[in-house]
């Protein structure tokens, strides 16, 4: 705080250094201000420290005396002073020095000078205002919080941080660390917010300046995002090439961020596949390791891959799987696209493929990460002797559809659209099945119908899917320690004295 004073009345006994066997005595003034060094009977010499103002720059004192010249020190060893000056006036300001005493207390002495001999000297203590902490820095964020770091400053003894959403203007009150140290830790934050952060150093003397403010900005709580899954059938249905501009545009306008590909072409179309359904509002890319009619795409934007690959599930099956991780959250997760053999009697040869997946999945979440699983599982609620749901819930997985807090068109059957009557029996083969780490706010199936009957352009014998879902942040990343703290006004007091007379 620049210009800041801290004063105090300050008096001394002052020493007799003249020769001769003149008898000295201390007295108190009128005022009570405390002893007046002066010989007895006489005037002179005379000396009394009035005040000690400290700066952050400088080292202020004033004093009456009677003498023609005097003589100021200011240091740690008054025998080899860090700063001297002479004056004729009853003032004197000294730049401030360095200290040894880690808690800024450095020694004065007044001197009254006569003829180049000193008659009277008056000694005291003064404690320096702490240093200027330097700008802190941020090393952890979380949505309802964050750590801040600083190097320590100069005498202080503690530390006051001021959390503002201004870079201008202070709060009215700040934070004062109760047991000291060089971080701030604080959960009081708010998601999405920026703010500014500033120290200042508490010492015996008083408080400093407070540091340049640094920028910290809090992470969303929870990263939300579309999750798609489309049976194409791409080969085994006619016409791919008349139809695969009309389902690579209602991709794009349905704004999906990652979408989960099944049927969708291998040597002969697969090329077609990726060029059609790259790109869009999103940019979507395909994710690495794809195939064998399996396709995964994200958005480059909200997902880094961090790994990918593909799983044969055995009976001809495969499964392709990519590890992304979130922009918003920096949180990894596992998206894979399945497709599972068909047949009201394969019961058993999908069990066994839903097996080979979770076990294979186990390999290599090891971290535990999310997962979502995205496909045409051919099995649902609905079959008899269905196999793959109790695999699928036992691994704590639950189908979006069942737990999205609002659906669209959940009452349609996911497949067999091959003719123009949709089966109104919320039947569905199609899944997107998301471990227990994620929210679920919306499921969606695009389903074009006037009543029950389906309108437009025939795309595909299964409709698309799509779940809205929330990734949070790891708890882990929350602060769970928060430093202890005293508010204090962000307006220094002026009522401490920085000095002592000995």
């Amino acid at each position: 705080m620049p210009g800041l004073l801290r004063s105090s009345c300050l008096v001394g006994v002052g020493i007799a250094l003249i020769g001769g066997a003149a008898l000295m005595a201390s007295t108190t003034d009128s005022q009570g201000h405390g002893p007046v060094a002066r010989m007895v009977g006489i005037e002179r010499p005379y000396l009394k420290v009035l005040s000690v103002d400290v700066a952050p720059s400088e080292v202020s004192l004033a004093w009456s005396g009677n003498a023609s010249q005097y003589r100021v020190l200011l240091g740690d060893d008054l025998a080899k002073p860090a700063r001297t000056i002479v004056t004729t006036e009853p003032m004197a300001r000294l730049r401030v020095p360095q200290a040894a005493d880690p808690r800024g207390r450095v020694n004065y002495r007044v001197e009254s000078v006569q003829d180049g001999a000193t008659e009277l000297a008056v000694e005291g203590t003064v404690t320096l205002l702490p240093e200027v902490p330097p700008r802190p820095k941020v090393k952890r964020t979380a949505p309802e919080g964050a750590v801040v770091k600083w190097k320590p400053a100069d005498y202080a003894t503690t530390y006051d941080v001021a959390v503002s959403t201004s870079k201008k203007e202070l709060p009215k009150k700040v934070k004062r660390l109760t047991q000291g140290g060089t971080a701030f830790a604080t959960d009081s934050l708010k998601p999405e917010r920026t703010y500014w952060v500033r120290v200042r150093a508490v010492g015996e003397a008083g408080v400093s300046r407070f540091s340049p403010p640094i920028k910290v900005t809090t992470p969303p709580a929870g990263s939300e995002f579309s999750i798609g899954s489309w049976n194409i059938c791409s080969e085994a249905c006619s016409g791919f090439g008349g139809r695969v501009g009309g389902q690579a545009a209602q991709v794009h306008a349905s704004g999906v961020d990652i979408l989960a590909l099944q049927e969708a072409g291998g040597e002969r179309v697969g090329p077609t596949t990726r060029a059609a359904f790259s790109g869009g509002p999103k940019n979507l890319v395909p994710a690495q390791g794809g195939g064998n009619s399996r396709y995964l795409f994200y958005s480059p934007e909200k997902f880094t891959q961090l790994g990918g690959g593909r799983w044969s599930l055995g009976h001809g099956r495969w499964a392709t799987w990519a590890r992304l991780e979130d922009t918003l959250t920096e949180r990894p997760f596992i998206v894979v696209s399945v497709h599972l053999l068909s047949g009201h009697k394969k019961n058993g040869e999908r069990a066994s493929e839903m097996r080979s997946l979770m076990g294979a999945l186990a390999g290599i979440n090891t971290q535990d990460d999310p997962v979502v699983l995205a496909g045409d599982f051919n099995s649902g609620t609905h079959r008899s002797g269905d196999t793959v749901g109790p695999i699928v819930r036992s691994s704590g997985y639950s189908d979006t559809v069942e737990v999205a807090d609002e659906t669209q068109n959940a009452q349609v059957n996911t497949g067999s659209r091959r003719g123009d009557q949709a089966i109104m029996s919320h039947d569905h083969v199609d899944h997107i099945y998301a471990s227990s780490d994620w929210k679920v706010p919306a499921w969606r199936q695009w389903a074009n119908l006037s009543g029950t009957t389906y309108v437009g352009t025939w795309l595909s014998d299964h409709n698309m899917i799509a779940a809205t879902v929330v990734l949070e942040r790891d708890e882990k990343d929350a602060v769970t320690a928060p430093s202890e703290v005293v508010k204090v006004p962000a307006k220094a007091r002026k009522d401490v004295a920085p000095g002592t007379v000995s």
